[in-house]
C-alpha cells in the first residue's frame, strides 16, 4: 500500500475500506464499533501521520511504522495459613513501536539475539489527546533511532564480508480483523477458594513458606501498520498457584508448586481437586525433608509429569527459534539452524507447535493466541516429523528456509507457543519399566531414577508488561545447558518400590540427549512451564526415557536451618 493510499480517515469507515480494498469479507471486523475505540483511532492517525510526514534533513521517512499496544489488566488475591486473602489489582498500557527506514532488503532493523523490540508506557485511560501524545515522542526517539541504525548497518556492510545476506523484512499481505475487547471479571468464590486452600499448611508446621494465589489477567492487544494491518483481540489468563517451600534437617532448601491455568475461570479444576493437589504437595515437600542425601549417578532417567515438559522446555525447545541471521554477531548461531531436513529426535517423535491447541475437552490451552506481536495470524507448525527438523517459529524476519513469517513473532523474533509432542510408538508403563532395568542391568545398576519435579520459579508473568518491560521475551538457543535442578527425584528398584531422595543436579545435557530418548510413554498430559523471562505456556508431553544421563550432588551451598522450631508446631503441640 503507498503513502497516498493511507488516508486520514478515523474508526469503522477506514476498516471497511481497507478490507474491501484487501479483498477480505466485511464480517471480519468485530461488531464491537471501531469509532469508539479511542485507542485504535489514536493508533491509526499518529501512525499515518508519522508514515507521511516524519522526515529530517537528508534522510528520508519511514518505509514501514507499526504500533502493537498490550493492555494487561490483572487481579491477583493471595492468602497464607488462611489469611484473609490480600487483593491486588494492576493496570499497565504499553506500545511497541515500530519505526524502519531504508526498504525491505536493507533496513534500519537491529537484528540481534539480545535484542527485543523497545515497549513504552501508554496513558490507561482512554485519552485520545494523551496517547496520541505519548506515540508522537516515541515515533520520534524510534526514528532517530532507526536513522543511526541504518548509517551503521551500511557502514559496517561496506566493512565486512556477509555473503548471501538475506532482507531484512518480509513482505506479507495486511491483516484486517477486529475482535470485541475483553472486560475483567473475578468470581468471589475465589477468595474463598484460596483462603481454605491455604489454610491447609497450617497442618504442616515443618514448611516454611506456603502461599496461595489466584491469578487473572486479560490482554487486549491492537495492532496496526503502513501497510494496511488493523487488528484487535483480547486473551484471557487464569491460574491457580499453589506453593510451599522448606529446609531438610542439613539446611538445603526444598520448595514445590502446582499451576493449574486455563483460559476462563469455569474450565480450573473443582475445588476437591485443587484440595486434593494442596495436600499432596504439603506431603511432598516435608517426605522430601526426611528423605536421604543422593550421590553419583550415570544410568538412564525416566521424565514424568512435569519434569519431562520442563526439560524438554528448557533444553530442546528453544533452539525451534533463532534461526535468523544476525548482522554484527555472525559468531551466533542456533546449532540446529543447518539442521532442517536432519534427523534431531527419534524417528518415532513428532513435534507440532499449535498457538490454537486445545485439551481432550476441546477447550484452548493455556498461552493460545490468534495473532502474534506482529499482527500476523498464528499458524500451525509441524517442527519435527518422524525424528526429522521441518521448520522453526519465526516472525517476519526472513531465514534461510522460509522467506515469511508463520504467526510466531514475539518481541521481533520467532518464538514457539504450545508444543504437542507425541509418538507413533506409546509405550506402556509396564513395557517402560521393563526397558528401564534392562538399560540399568547393561550399566551396572540395581536401580534407575525417576524424576518428576523439577525447580523452577514460576512467576506466571506477561511478556511485555509494566513489571518486566525491560526483560527478555525468551531464552536463546544452545546446545548444551544445565537445566534446573531435579526437586523430586525418587529411586526405582525392580520390585516397584520407590525411595525418594534429594540434592542431585544435572551435568550438562545436550541436544544429542534427546536422540537417545530410547522409549516414550502412553501417557501424554497438560503441563504449564514457563521459560526464563518469558510468559506462561503449555506444553502437552508424554513421559520418556533418556538411555544415559550424569547426575552429580548438589554442593553444600545453603543457610543453616533456624534455631527455634515453627511457631505452628508449638500451638499443634497444645
Amino acid at each position: 500500500m503507498t503513502k497516498a493510499a493511507i488516508t486520514k480517515l478515523n474508526g469503522l469507515s477506514l476498516l471497511v475500506i481497507l478490507a474491501l480494498t484487501l479483498g477480505l469479507p466485511v464480517h471480519a471486523i468485530a461488531p464491537a464499533s471501531a469509532e469508539t475505540d479511542v485507542v485504535l483511532n489514536a493508533l491509526v492517525d499518529e501512525m499515518s501521520r508519522s508514515f507521511s510526514d516524519l522526515h529530517v534533513d537528508q534522510h528520508k521517512p519511514p518505509y514501514f511504522v507499526s504500533y502493537a499496544v498490550k493492555d494487561i489488566d490483572e487481579v491477583v488475591c493471595s492468602s497464607i495459613l488462611g489469611s484473609k486473602p490480600v487483593i491486588n489489582r494492576s493496570h499497565d498500557r504499553i506500545v511497541t513501536p515500530i519505526v524502519k527506514v531504508g526498504d525491505y532488503d536493507l533496513d534500519s532493523g537491529y537484528h540481534v539475539s539480545s535484542h527485543t523490540d523497545t515497549a513504552y508506557p501508554l496513558p490507561v485511560d482512554d485519552n485520545y489527546d494523551a496517547i496520541r501524545r505519548s506515540l508522537w515522542l516515541y515515533t520520534d526517539n524510534e526514528y532517530k533511532s532507526a536513522i543511526r541504525f541504518l548509517e551503521w548497518k551500511k557502514s559496517y556492510l561496506n566493512s565486512n564480508n556477509v555473503p548471501d545476506r538475506l532482507p531484512d523484512m518480509s513482505r506479507e499481505e495486511p491483516v484486517v480483523s477486529l475482535n470485541p475487547i475483553g472486560k475483567i471479571k473475578t468470581d468471589s468464590k475465589w477468595l474463598d477458594a484460596v483462603q481454605q486452600l491455604s489454610a491447609i499448611f497450617t497442618k504442616y508446621p515443618t514448611l516454611q513458606k506456603s502461599k496461595v494465589s489466584f491469578i487473572n489477567r486479560r490482554i487486549n492487544n491492537w495492532y496496526v501498520n503502513s501497510e494496511g494491518s488493523r487488528v484487535r483481540d483480547s486473551i484471557f489468563k487464569i491460574s491457580l498457584r499453589i506453593m510451599a517451600s522448606a529446609q531438610a534437617p542439613d539446611g538445603m532448601p526444598i520448595a514445590d508448586f502446582d499451576v493449574y491455568a486455563a483460559t476462563e475461570e469455569g474450565k480450573l479444576p473443582p475445588f476437591d481437586q485443587l484440595k486434593k493437589s494442596a495436600e499432596q504437595l504439603a506431603q511432598r515437600v516435608t517426605s522430601a525433608q526426611k528423605a536421604p542425601q543422593a550421590e553419583d549417578y550415570c544410568g538412564p532417567v525416566l521424565f514424568e509429569g512435569q519434569a519431562a515438559a520442563q526439560l524438554f522446555s528448557q533444553v530442546m525447545a528453544p533452539n525451534f527459534c533463532f534461526a535468523e541471521d544476525y548482522i554484527g554477531e555472525e559468531d551466533f548461531r542456533n546449532p540446529l539452524k543447518n539442521a532442517i531436513g536432519r534427523k534431531i529426535l527419534p524417528k518415532t517423535i513428532t513435534v507440532v507447535d499449535d498457538p490454537q491447541a486445545k485439551d481432550s475437552d476441546g477447550n484452548l490451552l493455556y498461552g493460545t493466541f490468534r495473532f502474534d506481536d506482529e499482527g500476523e495470524p498464528a499458524k500451525k507448525l509441524t517442527l519435527v516429523d518422524n525424528g526429522v527438523l521441518k521448520g522453526f517459529c519465526q516472525s517476519r524476519l526472513p531465514t534461510r528456509k522460509n522467506a515469511h513469517t508463520n504467526g510466531h513473532s514475539v518481541g521481533g523474533h520467532g518464538d514457539y507457543s504450545i508444543l504437542k509432542i507425541s509418538t507413533a510408538q506409546p509405550a506402556s508403563t509396564d513395557q517402560i519399566r521393563q526397558l528401564l532395568f534392562e538399560l540399568a542391568k547393561d550399566a551396572g545398576l540395581d536401580y534407575v531414577l525417576v524424576v518428576s519435579r523439577m525447580y523452577d520459579d514460576y512467576q506466571m508473568q506477561e511478556y511485555p508488561s509494566g513489571q518486566h518491560r525491560d526483560m527478555r521475551p525468551y531464552v536463546t538457543p544452545a546446545y548444551s545447558v544445565q537445566p534446573g535442578s531435579p526437586g523430586f527425584v525418587y529411586k526405582l528398584y525392580a520390585d516397584g518400590r520407590r525411595e525418594l531422595i534429594r540434592g542431585l543436579e544435572f551435568r550438562n545435557i545436550s541436544l544429542r540427549a534427546f536422540r537417545d530418548i530410547q522409549a516414550v510413554g502412553d501417557d501424554p498430559t497438560v503441563q504449564i512451564v514457563e521459560p526464563q523471562d518469558s510468559a506462561a505456556r503449555a506444553l502437552v508431553v508424554p513421559s520418556f526415557v533418556i538411555g544415559e544421563l550424569e547426575l552429580a550432588p548438589v554442593k553444600p551451598d545453603h543457610s543453616t536451618v533456624p534455631i527455634m522450631p515453627s511457631p505452628l508446631m508449638q500451638s499443634q503441640s497444645k
